[in-house]
């Protein structure tokens, strides 16, 4: 036991006075005759209990340092756990959406109303958590929803809208006097790059190609 446990394991203050008391009352019946066997006993007893109280402790604490040497050195060392290598287990919450979700999903035939009737798309700042606000879920929902049911990701869903308008409005003579970028900044594009390439890529025109095909 390393030296300094066991100086940490000297017996209590309280201990030393007992055995004090009980020396003075030995020696006391040692000199006046006085029947001391019970005495003897107690004090018998009493260094047995100190003995094995000192014991007990100086091996508590023997017991104490190792654990936080253990501990220490565990903290220090670079140990490869066990648990590092397990699998991560995929999140079951976008496989039941996408095991759920129809044509006929409540969210997606209120998105339907909101592009064909009230045509929120125009809406040049919308996004999803503008939509997902007015259906009452989720952002995420929103993209799963359009996503399981349409294939596309959901400016895809939008700008498709968003092109439909403007073809409309070619073949209107309402609007003969709109060039094409006003069309397309009127139908919700915010520029006439995304306007472009969004018109193209639904179409596989640009919308001067469009709009000369179709005259």
């Amino acid at each position: 036991m390393p030296p300094q446990v066991w100086q940490s394991a000297c017996c209590p203050w309280w201990c030393v006075r007992h055995a004090v008391r009980l020396g003075a009352s030995a020696l006391a019946g040692l000199f006046l005759d006085f029947d001391i066997s019970s005495t003897m006993s107690g004090v018998a007893l009493f260094a047995t209990f100190i003995i094995h109280w000192t014991a007990y402790i100086g091996i508590y604490k023997y017991k104490l340092a190792k654990n936080r040497d253990a501990i220490y050195n565990f903290l220090n060392n670079d140990q490869d756990f066990p648990y590092r290598n397990l699998p991560v287990l995929a999140s079951s919450t976008s496989l039941e959406y996408k095991e759920t979700i129809t044509a006929d999903n409540i969210y997606f035939q209120k998105l339907e109303v909101l592009c064909k009737e009230q045509h929120i798309y125009t809406d040049c700042t919308l996004n999803r958590e503008k939509i997902a606000e007015k259906l009452g879920i989720s952002a995420g929902y929103v993209s799963q929803i359009v996503n399981t049911i349409t294939g596309d990701n959901f400016a895809h869903y939008i700008n498709q809208f968003r092109v439909e308008a403007v073809k409309n409005m070619m073949s209107d003579p309402e609007y003969d006097n709109y060039n094409l970028l006003t069309m397309g900044l009127e139908s919700g594009f915010t520029s006439k790059t995304t306007f472009y390439n969004a018109f193209k890529k639904v179409t596989g025109q640009t919308p001067n190609e469009y709009k000369n095909a179709n005259k």
